[in-house]
């Protein structure tokens, strides 16, 4: 089996290709990579993104991280894969549109199988099994505007350390269940820790979101000694476990009030739907106290189409930050935007 070349010497960087199959006419499917090994060889850290084909940001996160490190002062090996799924890239969508599989669901994938499943197979044995952790870089789907946070998975007896997630300094942490065929629930299942990181919305490049993941992606290489500095985090950081959708009560263009990452009341409005026709405004209220977690950025909706995406405070958790020499803290913002609304946990 072919394999991406780890034995390089200290101070180089690689780019490479690994084939995983081919398309009807023989052209063949790739993965693009880049590996740099620094003063020493371990820990290998894994950065990816573009597992679903229309997610920009991490693309140009994993560009810039390699840009941006200082090679002679790296202690470890970060291996980087921009385009996972580069034939759903091609074709500017999520899926491959000939068969039409979420890759994150096929994971470790099948090298006897569809298109999608070669690809999963590919990246899993080539790439996830070589590495001792890494961050999965992702976005919200088409009009699904999401602010920066780790989703920290669940499926049945496997439960992610929460660690990992917590390196990246985020306010808040997502804690939920995931399904068969996850990357991060099958890395794991291996001893792999992978870590999902959501930024933004897919089919753009948004310069906001792609700061942000690249402040995550220095504090978990911070924290676990593979660059200089300190990791910059909140004083405590809040998990959250539900997932409630705002959904529209009639048809029209919706017009939001909050962004991701705002703190809202149940009740508060968070936008309203402007009906056209009539000129008429139709208010969209919080259903719960809770995090704005995303946004709908595709303003034309029917009855029913979710506007909002709420993580509400009923059982969340507030927890300690991690501690280390090499970190230091800064006030919660999420903490200080529930204070001035009067929620506590």
């Amino acid at each position: 089996m072919e394999k991406i070349n780890l034995d390089i010497g200290e101070g180089e960087v690689r780019k490479g290709i690994i084939k995983c199959t081919e398309l009807e006419d023989s052209t063949p499917v790739i993965i693009p990579y880049f590996v740099m090994r620094g003063i020493q060889d371990k820990p290998i850290m894994l950065l990816n993104a573009a597992i679903h084909g229309d997610e920009l940001n991490g693309i140009e996160v994993i560009n810039r991280v390699f840009d941006a490190i200082d090679i002679r002062k790296l202690r470890g090996t970060i291996v980087g894969v921009p385009i996972v799924n580069t034939i759903a890239f091609r074709a500017r969508n999520r899926f491959d549109p000939v068969d039409g599989k979420d890759l994150n669901r096929f994971f470790p994938g099948d090298d006897k199988g569809s298109i999608t499943q070669r690809i999963a197979h590919c990246f899993f044995h080539k790439f996830v099994k070589r590495v001792n952790f890494g961050i999965d870089l992702h976005t919200g789907m088409k009009g699904h505007l999401l602010m920066s946070h780790p989703r920290v998975r669940k499926f049945n007896d496997i439960d992610q350390p929460i660690e990992y997630s917590m390196a990246l300094g985020t306010d808040i942490i997502f804690h939920h269940d995931g399904a068969e065929g996850m990357l991060n629930i099958q890395a794991e299942k291996i001893g792999k820790h992978i870590v999902c990181f959501e930024n933004g919305v897919a089919g753009v490049v948004d310069e906001y979101y792609i700061n942000e993941a690249m402040k995550g992606v220095f504090n978990f290489m911070k924290y676990f000694g593979m660059i200089d500095g300190h990791a910059i985090m909140p004083e405590k950081q809040v998990v959250l476990t539900g997932y409630e959708e705002i959904g529209a009560k009639r048809g029209g263009i919706f017009i939001p009030y909050v962004s991701p990452g705002d703190v809202v009341k149940k009740g508060e409005y968070v936008g309203y739907i402007r009906i056209p026709f009539s000129g008429e405004k139709k208010y969209v209220r919080a259903i719960d106290n809770g995090v704005v977690v995303g946004i709908r950025t595709q303003p034309l909706v029917r009855p029913g189409t979710t506007v909002a995406w709420l993580l509400p405070f009923d059982g969340a958790e507030i927890i300690e930050p991690l501690e280390g020499d090499n970190i230091k803290y800064r006030k919660s913002e999420i903490l200080d935007k529930m204070k001035k609304k009067g929620i506590t946990i």
